[in-house]
């Protein structure tokens, strides 16, 4: 039955659809509800409650009270053991260490927010392969970071005193810290400086900048020098306008679009034959004596299948709860070269190939960055909004405008250099194609829906 729920049809978005309730051009808002749920079991203390009283409000709108949770055994123990402000007995007295001493047995014998518990047992496979959780799959986001120069005069401003101020801090996970990103080794993953592979001045290509299109990528070079001359502390701020007033326009976009972990999803439903059921169609038994062997076998035949009849019954918590990391988050550059040496297309390729296909099991080492030269004219024109795409699948408010990426960084004419130099199109984007091909409905679960890489 567990299938059925999964691969049933994803009613709250057909409904949201059908009354069109999800605008097409603010993807944000669109996503809203997909946003909300991501890790929100761990994003806040009470999240998983706040995620259940959101589903059971959406559920609402069509006439549908659930009653009934289903959640795999590793997020139950979560559930049961890890919200402080329900365990702890400053904040929730005598119940809260009953709770905690219930454990997983407690939070099962309970409802939870009105809902019962049932807890998704592993399906084991063969003895070979390790069991299958159903409801805990792979799922890929992706982010994107904006790096800028300094808008006013560093405090104190001279010489000296713009060092690092361009540089970035993001999280790797992998080693759990903070790293610093700097604006030259952003500058250099942006392959201006391979002049084999991706960039020469004689073929140089127009930014969009938001007004004209007029910037080149040469000029866009040179800005971004200046400011590596500044962010060493060599040169100052006053310096760094005084050779170009556009200086303080130039952007850095550094993306990582294959962030994948495994996640945790919870089945809300309402339980009982109004929602499905499992059907039994006709049954044999044969009996055969073996004189050799002096035995009697018997052969069973059975025909069954379960089917959800009500599909607005039926809601999947995507996603809620983070079960371990994968890959994609790392603070590693594809276009630098396993073995050291300069950042070039060509490493790029190799390292996006084998991140997608993870190529590399003997030492699991994968990058996840790129980087990529930017404008802020293009934030300015509205062109590059909080998304983009990596892949050669458009946003859905491009369709309009003939076809063109103009939410990636640079614009068109940059997405179609840096498709040629990566070879963007070998990315997937994640999406069922037989269901596309076929114009049907996607279900909950697609069988090759991994989630990216937008960013």
């Amino acid at each position: 039955m567990l299938y059925a729920y999964l691969t049933s049809t994803n009613y709250d978005f057909s409904y949201d659809r059908a009354k069109n309730l999800r605008p097409k051009r603010n993807i944000k808002t669109a996503m809203n509800h997909e946003i909300l749920l991501y890790g929100i079991a761990q994003k806040e203390q009470l999240g998983f409650d706040k995620a259940v009283e959101e589903c059971k409000y959406r559920m609402s709108r069509y006439g549908v009270t659930p009653n009934m949770l289903v959640l795999p055994p590793q997020m139950l123990l979560y559930m049961a053991l890890a919200p402080e402000e329900k365990l702890t007995y400053k904040e929730g007295g005598p119940a809260a260490e009953a709770r905690f001493e219930g454990g997983v047995a407690g939070f099962e014998a309970r409802s939870f927010r009105g809902c019962g518990i049932v807890t998704s047992e592993p399906f084991e496979v063969s003895d070979d392969n390790e069991s299958l959780q159903m409801l805990t799959r792979s799922s890929q986001v992706g982010e994107f970071y904006v790096m800028s120069p300094p808008q006013v005069p560093p405090k104190g401003e001279g010489d000296g005193h713009g060092l690092h101020t361009c540089d970035l801090l993001v999280y790797d996970e992998e080693s759990d810290r903070h790293v610093r990103i700097t604006w030259e080794d952003a500058m250099e993953a942006t392959l201006v400086n391979d002049a084999e592979g991706f960039y020469t001045a004689a073929a140089d290509t127009k930014m969009a900048d938001g007004d004209q299109n007029t910037t080149t990528l040469s000029e866009w070079k040179a800005m971004a020098e200046e400011w590596s001359s500044f962010n060493k502390g060599t040169q100052s701020y006053a310096a760094t306008l005084a050779k170009n007033a556009k200086n303080i326009d130039c952007r850095i976009i550094v993306a990582r679009p294959f962030i994948e972990h495994l996640m945790h999803n919870v089945v809300m439903c309402v339980a009982g034959r109004d929602t499905g059921a499992t059907l039994f169609g006709p049954a044999d038994m044969q009996l055969s004596a073996n004189t050799q062997v002096k035995t009697i076998e018997g052969h069973y035949t059975g025909h069954f299948k379960a089917v959800v009849t009500k599909p607005q019954n039926v809601l999947i918590m995507k996603d809620v709860a983070c079960a371990g990391y994968v890959a994609g988050m790392n603070t590693r550059w594809f276009a630098k070269p396993e073995r050291g040496g300069a950042m070039s297309a060509d490493a790029a390729q190799e390292n996006i190939q084998a991140r997608l296909s993870f190529g590399r099991d003997d030492t699991d080492r994968y990058a996840s960055m790129l980087a990529f030269p930017c404008l802020e004219g293009q934030f300015q024109s509205g062109q590059l909004d909080t998304v983009m795409s990596v892949t050669t699948r458009l946003l859905p408010w491009e369709v309009n405008n003939a076809g063109t990426h103009t939410s990636f960084p640079g614009g068109d004419a940059m997405f179609a250099k840096y498709n040629a130099a990566l070879q963007l199109g070998q990315v997937h984007y994640g999406e069922d194609m037989k269901a596309a091909e076929n114009q049907a409905r996607q279900p909950h679960f697609p069988p090759h829906r991994t989630p990216g890489p937008s960013c």
